[in-house]
């Protein structure tokens, strides 16, 4: 069960038992316990007062009762266990024969109880987490689903002389969506709760047309955070429970970003006259073709095989050499876990000039050898990224977490510096086939390998295509992001 009091759904936090403690404090309810502790400094350590001083997610200036609301409690999470399933399909003999491992889809069912000073205020809470829970409008996120934050335990620094570890407890779960809900429930009766445990929940007599109750002790035995609320010390404040479900289309729970590869330069590579990456593909199957092979029976040599079907080649991989920047990074077993498989999140910044044909190779690298001295053979590349053009004056963020590669461009005139626009970016295979998102199974070390070329073709003023070099400020920063099965 992750932590139940931090989480934080398309960009809007939906729970934090740190605020909704500050609050019930000034509304006069007693606490049973103190919030996790090291939720504060995870959060950059804010201080709350009020939700109108603070600008609560949920106050709205045009609602006088959103500013009293309390907040929310997370009673229960479940649905955060391992997804991998595998189908085994009966032989005709003894025995049968197994499918492939796979993760299914992950659904997600959360219980939370919102607190407020007055029953308008209650309702209200309870539609503006049913609209938040539903995404928004004006985001295109009605099939591809929104993040859902949440830690897996109370973050705390682990060591006293290595601080700000406190953010690699956090988890993300991608693509959610709501699948069921926000549904009211009574705060009497067994409900599960508590940041950290299971809790049973306990309120006055029902009250309202909500089915609200009025708070008299809500509790929990919970074994670390808030457990819940004790009996009111001059205040009064009503409660209720909500439940709903998400469905998170990746089921991975993913870590923050290890940036293993500052931001560097293009320029400050080496320079190669005639990169081909087409013609070095041919001689990595040529060596398979002509290297050392079984000797076959000469009496009864197998049939030959069923020749492979071609695959296309997309028409913007490039057809002859070019001229290019090339880098070599080192990434060390020591500098990303060993214990949970991973994916690249790699991330451009161009400025006036773009960036056209752009490769980007990983290759194993076990005993973290300098791999600037000691020469790659690309035919050993164990995943490899093609990105035909990059444009200028943007942000290109490749997130294999989300599997959505996106270009936010920058207004040019400085006047209008607060417009940006987005687009979708190319992304091409090994050899210009289709390209596949990598997954680095094990935490060994890496060598990375960009190659980008020297020059671009921009067009002019007057609508002429010229080549020139590209931009001394472009440069490029690689991520290593460790996923989970189950949190």
């Amino acid at each position: 069960m992750p932590f139940l009091g931090y989480a934080l759904y398309g960009g809007v936090e939906i729970l934090n038992e740190l605020r909704t403690y500050v609050y019930a404090q000034r509304a006069g309810l007693g606490m049973m316990c103190t919030p996790c502790e090291g939720l504060g400094p995870a959060l950059g350590s804010p201080t709350y007062t009020t939700p109108k001083a603070d600008r609560a997610p949920w106050y709205d200036p045009h609602f006088p009762e959103s500013q009293r609301v309390i907040g929310f409690l997370g009673m229960d999470m479940t649905g955060f266990n391992s997804t991998a399933a595998r189908t085994p399909t009966e032989a005709v003999g003894d025995g049968a024969v197994n499918g492939p491992l796979r993760m299914a889809g992950r659904q997600m069912h959360l219980t939370f109880a919102a607190l407020a000073l007055d029953e308008c205020a209650l309702n209200y809470a309870y539609g503006w987490l049913a609209h938040v829970l539903k995404g928004s409008a004006c985001q295109s996120n009605e099939c591809s689903g929104l993040t859902l934050c949440l830690f897996s335990c109370c973050p705390q620094d682990d060591y006293a002389d290595i601080p700000g570890q406190r953010n690699r407890y956090l988890r993300h779960f991608m693509d959610v969506g709501l699948m069921e809900g926000p549904n009211q429930i009574g705060l009497t009766g067994g409900q599960a709760g508590g940041s950290g445990g299971n809790s049973s929940l306990t309120a006055g007599g029902a009250g309202g047309t909500s089915g609200a109750s009025a708070v008299t002790t809500l509790s929990g035995a919970s074994t670390d955070g808030c457990q819940g609320f004790g009996r009111a010390r001059g205040g009064g404040a009503v409660a209720t429970g909500f439940e709903f479900t998400l469905s998170a289309g990746k089921p991975w729970a993913y870590a923050d970003s290890i940036r293993v590869v500052a931001a560097t330069k293009f320029v400050k590579g080496t320079k190669i006259t005639n990169f081909d990456p087409d013609a070095q593909r041919e001689q990595c199957e040529q060596q398979m073709r002509e290297g050392p092979k079984c000797e076959d029976n000469p009496h009864c040599p197998f049939p030959p095989g069923v020749p492979k079907v071609p695959v296309p080649v997309d028409r913007c991989y490039p057809a002859r050499p070019y001229a290019a920047w090339r880098q070599i990074h080192t990434i060390s077993p020591l500098a990303i876990p060993r214990k949970a498989e991973g994916v690249p999140n790699i991330e451009f910044n161009t400025d006036s000039t773009p960036l056209e044909n752009t490769l980007i190779r990983f290759y194993q690298n076990l005993q973290g050898r300098d791999c600037e001295t000691h020469p790659i053979d690309p035919c050993t590349a164990c995943a490899e990224l093609f990105i035909p053009w990059l444009p200028s004056n943007a942000t290109i963020t490749i997130d294999s977490r989300a599997q959505k590669p996106v270009a936010r461009c920058r207004q040019r005139d400085p006047r209008e510096r607060f417009i940006t626009t987005s687009q979708r970016v190319n992304l091409i295979g090994p050899g210009g086939t289709s390209f596949r998102w990598p997954v680095f199974p094990c935490g060994s070390g890496f060598c990375v390998e960009i190659v980008t070329s020297q020059q671009v073709t921009v067009r002019t003023p007057v609508g002429q295509s010229r080549r020139v070099d590209i931009d001394v400020n472009s440069d490029f920063e690689i991520g290593y992001v460790a996923r989970f099965d189950a949190i």
